[in-house]
């Protein structure tokens, strides 16, 4: 049946065209041509006629079932890249575009999947789709250079794929690339992924350190997204890049810092002694660390007090400012570096010590608890509310960028398939030209055979 549909228009044509040579090598001999415009005339009195009429209506109706077989066994869907990096080549994210991709294997899975089609393979699909650029460029000439943006895929069936609408198929292999498409350039949000059984174990103060960055993560996530579209708003919650950033925020300043100040006023800890020894042995490495920078600090100040005056002297330049007012210009010199220096070991001497003084305060406060069994419960149902807290800020912040990115490969890529509707009028002329040069034939083929019948009476009444 498949090769019948397949190849239908084929045989119509060439047994129209058989009966048409046959007509014509009997009709254009010698005198015979005068003779067929005569019978032209002539036959529709002839009860053979309708004979010739019936075929030809026959012809027509099965024309009517088999071309749109045929038609719906091709079909192609446009593919129109929308975004401005497109032109150049690239995908979103600025790496080569490669229009294979729209044909991958996990393309084609994803396709079968959607229209749970039955019986096919990615590999029936394959031999089947096939996508080229809409405008084609020349690699010959750099006048001829050509990035294409919009691209065809084209379906033709095959024997293993005859059961299959070309239709609806191409509009499933679109949408599938459009999804893989979603997948692979819109924002990442594994960031937003939150796990809080690792630190179940961890001592009080170091889930606390540890919450307040998760909360900051949130913060910086969206106001990071919030930079690129400030009044995007969510349909499914009404939230906004920047409300969820500040609540993320605030989590961080407000829930985590209450939770801290709790565990410090009442010494809390899971195991005291195992962590006053933590701290100590902590604060040893930052005094050490923090005489490494107080030491490095001055001696870039002596460097400085060495040289200065001598450096200073040296590179003043004359030169005129914009008012074309004189002036002497310093230029930058190795002081500078070695100012530069001192100050940020300073500034790093000063954060150690701030390091130091809050363990301190924290041994000061463990060594004087007054944690009970209430104190820590309280902790622990603060830990979790702080917890389902960012849980469901993270939730939200995925629904919200999800959306956006979306709405953004909607704007990246335009999908329009040719649909059925748009070639009945094609079809129906291809139904009537298949039929008018069957019929063409088959009178052509009838009249040379009247001639012949003629012929054959005049020679045996002579």
């Amino acid at each position: 049946m498949y090769y019948f549909v397949r190849y239908y228009r084929y045989i119509i044509l060439l047994v129209s065209f058989l009966f048409i040579l046959y007509g014509l090598l009997h009709i254009l001999t010698k005198d015979a041509f005068f003779k067929a415009k005569y019978l032209v005339v002539q036959r529709h009195k002839e009860k053979k006629n309708r004979l010739l009429q019936f075929f030809i209506l026959m012809i027509f109706l099965l024309n009517c079932v088999m071309i749109p077989q045929m038609e719906r066994g091709y079909a192609t869907a446009e593919i129109s890249l929308n975004y401005p990096e497109a032109s150049q080549g690239l995908n979103p994210n600025g790496t080569r575009y490669n229009q294979v991709d729209i044909l991958n294997t996990e393309v084609l899975e994803n396709t079968i999947e959607k229209g749970a089609l039955k019986n096919v393979t990615p590999g029936n699909l394959k031999r089947t789709l096939s996508v080229w650029p809409r405008v084609q460029g020349s690699s010959e000439n750099e006048d001829a250079y050509f990035i294409s943006t919009q691209f065809v895929l084209s379906y033709s069936r095959d024997k293993d794929t005859m059961h299959l609408d070309g239709e609806k198929l191409t509009a499933l292999a679109a949408e599938a690339y459009k999804e893989w498409f979603l997948r692979q350039y819109s924002d990442n949000v594994t960031a937003l992924n939150l796990d809080f059984e690792e630190i179940e174990a961890e001592d009080y103060l170091d889930i606390c350190e540890y919450l307040k960055k998760e909360a900051e993560k949130i913060g910086a996530y969206m106001k990071n997204m919030s930079d690129k579209e400030s009044a995007f708003r969510s349909q499914a919650n009404g939230e906004t890049f920047q409300s969820v950033s500040s609540r993320a925020y605030k989590v961080s300043n407000v829930m985590v810092e209450n939770l801290e100040a709790y565990v410090l006023e009442n010494g809390l800890s899971k195991e005291i002694p195992t962590y006053m020894g933590k701290l100590g042995f902590k604060n040893a490495f930052l005094y050490f660390d923090a005489l490494k920078a107080d030491r490095a600090s001055k001696n870039n100040l002596e460097a400085i007090s060495l040289y200065e005056d001598d450096m200073a002297r040296i590179v003043l330049v004359p030169t005129y400012d914009t008012d074309a007012q004189f002036y002497m210009s310093e230029t930058r010199i190795g002081i500078d570096d070695f100012a530069a220096d001192a100050d940020s070991y300073s500034n790093q001497k000063t954060s150690l010590s701030g390091e130091i003084a809050f363990n301190n305060h924290v041994l000061n406060q463990l060594s004087q608890s007054s944690g009970s069994s209430k104190t820590n419960e309280k902790a622990e149902q603060l830990v979790i509310q702080i917890e389902n807290e960012l849980y469901r800020l993270a939730e939200e912040a995925k629904t919200l960028v999800a959306e956006y990115s979306t709405r953004q490969a909607n704007e990246y890529m335009t999908i329009t398939v040719d649909s059925w509707e748009n070639r009945v009028g094609k079809t129906a002329v291809k139904i009537l030209l298949y039929t008018a040069v069957f019929a063409v034939g088959i009178y052509s083929a009838a009249i040379a055979l009247s001639l012949h019948d003629r012929e054959e009476r005049k020679k045996h009444s002579l």
